[in-house]
Formats: C-alpha cells, sequence, structure tokens
C-alpha cells in the first residue's frame, strides 16, 4: 500500500489557496486541496493518507486535516477503516454505478424545473452559456483539471438554477467524488470538442424545452461514463491476466 508521498518542492500547496476556494474555510480548503492531488494523480485509489504528511506539506495544524478529512468521508472520496487508517477511495464498477445513477436522477430533477422555469427566466440559458465558455478556455489551454472542474460547474449551475432546497445538497455531498473521477476517467487524448457540442446540445434543449429528447440526452451523457468505466476495467483485468 502506497503511503502519502508527494514532492511539494515545486507544488507550491503550503499557504497558496487558489481563487475559486480561497473564501472557504480551512477544513474545507484542505479538502479541496487533497482532491486536487487526487485529480492530477499525486494521490492515487487505495493509497493511505497521513494527517502527519498532510499538516506539513499544506502548513497547517491537524485540526483542519483531521476536519477535512472527515469532510471527504462523508462525501464518498476517502473511506476510513477501522485500525488501519484513511485511504482514498476506490472507485469499484458497483460504486461507480450508484454514484452515476443519483447524479443522473437529481440531474434530471433539476432539468425537468429548469423547463418549467425556462421561458421567463432568460438568464438560466445565459448563465449556463458562461458555463461553457469557461470550458472553451480550459480547453483551448489542455487544461483537463481545469476543463472538468468546468463541466462539472456547468452541472453545478443547472443545480443551483433549478433552484430545489432539496436537490442542492444531495449534489454537493456528490460534486467532489464526481469530479474525483472524471479526473480519473480522463486521457491524453480526451475529445474537449466533442464534450463542448454535447453540453450546448443540453442547453439547446432546455431553450426547445424538449423534455423527452432531454431525458434521454442527459442519461446517454452521465451513464456514458459507467460504460467506458467498464471498458476501462476489462482492458485493466485483460493486461493483468497476460
Amino acid at each position: 500500500m502506497r503511503q502519502f508521498e508527494i514532492d511539494s518542492s515545486n507544488s507550491g500547496w503550503a499557504m497558496t489557496f487558489e481563487p475559486h476556494f480561497k473564501h472557504r474555510n480551512l477544513p474545507d480548503q484542505v479538502a479541496e486541496h487533497i482532491v486536487v492531488l487526487l485529480a492530477n494523480g499525486d494521490l492515487q485509489p487505495g493509497q493511505r493518507l497521513f494527517e502527519k504528511d498532510i499538516c506539513q506539506l499544506l502548513g497547517v495544524s491537524r485540526i483542519p486535516v483531521r476536519e477535512a478529512l472527515r469532510i471527504l468521508q462523508t462525501q464518498g472520496v476517502v473511506t476510513t477503516e477501522p485500525n488501519r487508517g484513511t485511504f482514498i477511495t476506490e472507485f469499484g464498477s458497483d460504486e461507480t454505478s450508484e454514484m452515476l445513477e443519483v447524479r443522473l436522477s437529481v440531474e434530471r430533477i433539476a432539468l425537468r424545473r429548469l423547463l418549467k422555469q425556462v421561458a421567463a427566466r432568460p438568464e438560466i440559458i445565459s448563465e449556463l452559456q458562461d458555463s461553457i465558455d469557461e470550458m472553451r478556455r480550459a480547453a483551448k489551454l489542455s487544461d483537463q483539471l481545469a476543463y472538468c472542474r468546468a463541466d462539472l460547474g456547468f452541472h453545478s449551475r443547472m443545480v443551483e438554477l433549478s433552484q430545489s432546497p432539496v436537490l442542492k445538497p444531495i449534489w454537493d455531498s456528490l460534486a467532489r467524488g464526481v469530479l474525483v473521477f472524471l479526473m480519473q476517467e480522463r486521457n491524453v487524448a480526451f475529445d474537449y470538442e466533442a464534450s463542448i457540442r454535447d453540453h450546448e446540445l443540453l442547453v439547446q434543449m432546455i431553450r426547445d424545452r424538449k423534455r423527452g429528447a432531454l431525458d434521454q440526452e442527459i442519461e446517454r451523457h452521465i451513464m456514458g461514463y459507467l460504460k467506458q468505466h467498464r471498458e476501462v476495467q476489462s482492458e485493466a483485468q485483460k493486461m493483468k491476466a497476460q
């Protein structure tokens, strides 16, 4: 089992909090740093985390680190095993399927609410277009982490714009796990333009209020990740068997 070992000589993590989460409380900032390390591949699924190593890396005390790990545990990013420690969660096919099915349910309800509101609230379309613009900016830089954040930001904005007090906390509990999953599934040859077109299609369907087509498209959009995940897992098993 790998331990928490990162070359921090050029990472610049300690006391350097990025703009997209610098206004959060300290435990949440620490949690976000851990997620970024995982998304970047500096931490691996199944890897054990040690509080003292995180403290040294980020230049913070154990209290916010302990609270950050608790937050990440509730969000499914880490798993704590009695008498063994805290580990980065390994998403198997079952866990991936459950996460994506919950995500699909949340987004379907959010979209149905948006369809009822979009005629009276033109800002729905403009704000979703703003999210796509963020995706384009990240794509131009070929920055996969920034792109995954923008991709997730699009879907987060959909949920927020639905103005549902029920959906928002459910989505928030999923978001970090989804970000990590997206990063782990992406590869160097990722087709940014195809992804952007998929999101533009969703916006067009919301604008045109095509509920049936939108239901089918969001299922294809989200559950396609499960198919891709299973293909990757199958290929990995074949490689091990050789």
